[in-house]
């Protein structure tokens, strides 16, 4: 009789384990079905730094309705570069160094109404930084790779997070300086 209630016992535990593994298992399989997706070409390293534990797709906005995300929350990374340049006169060199980036990326026989092929923009904006830029960056041709909201400083967060990727910004009064901006890439 002791031996029959030590299996069924022991029976009763495989049991309850194969259904706890079977449970941990589904819930981990639920919970990245529901993971927002990785649209953008950031580093996954950059998005996980960023990441919150909470932030789960499925229930973001649940109990907070449709309110903008702090920047705390905003899970969001941003990929910039930058020309900062100091001195009374910083704002205007930004104005007429954005229309000789321009020109450059056209080239001779581009015409404005076309537009600027991305990599070409990319290419005559770090050449500039790399020639003007008062800022460490500029060695990097003013790149900042990618960095989450919050990590700027205010007026430059709000462009990197709030203005359209792919053209140049500015000037942009920081503390700093007059800035440039171009930012390359961004996750929604």
């Amino acid at each position: 009789m002791y031996n029959m209630l030590v299996r069924r016992r022991s029976g009763t535990m495989t049991s309850m384990m194969y259904r706890l593994v079977l449970f941990v298992t589904l819930l981990a399989v639920a919970a990245t079905a529901f993971a927002p997706a990785v649209t953008s070409r950031a580093p996954a390293s950059a998005a996980a730094t960023v990441g919150s534990a909470l932030g789960m797709g499925l229930f973001d906005g649940l109990f907070g309705g449709d309110s903008p995300l702090s920047a705390a929350q905003d899970t969001r990374v941003a990929e910039a570069s930058h020309i900062l340049l100091t001195g009374p006169t910083a704002a205007a060199e930004c104005e007429q160094l954005k229309v000789q980036i321009y020109k450059d990326a056209l080239g001779w026989f581009g015409k404005p109404e076309d537009g600027v092929e991305p990599e070409k923009l990319i290419k005559a904006f770090g050449n500039k930084a790399r020639a003007t830029s008062t800022c460490p960056s500029k060695a990097q041709g003013g790149s900042l790779g990618y960095f989450p909201r919050g990590q700027m400083v205010k007026q430059f967060d709000d462009v990197a997070f709030g203005a359209q990727v792919g053209i140049i910004h500015g000037p942009v009064e920081t503390e700093f300086g007059s800035h440039l901006i171009l930012i390359t890439d961004r996750t929604e």
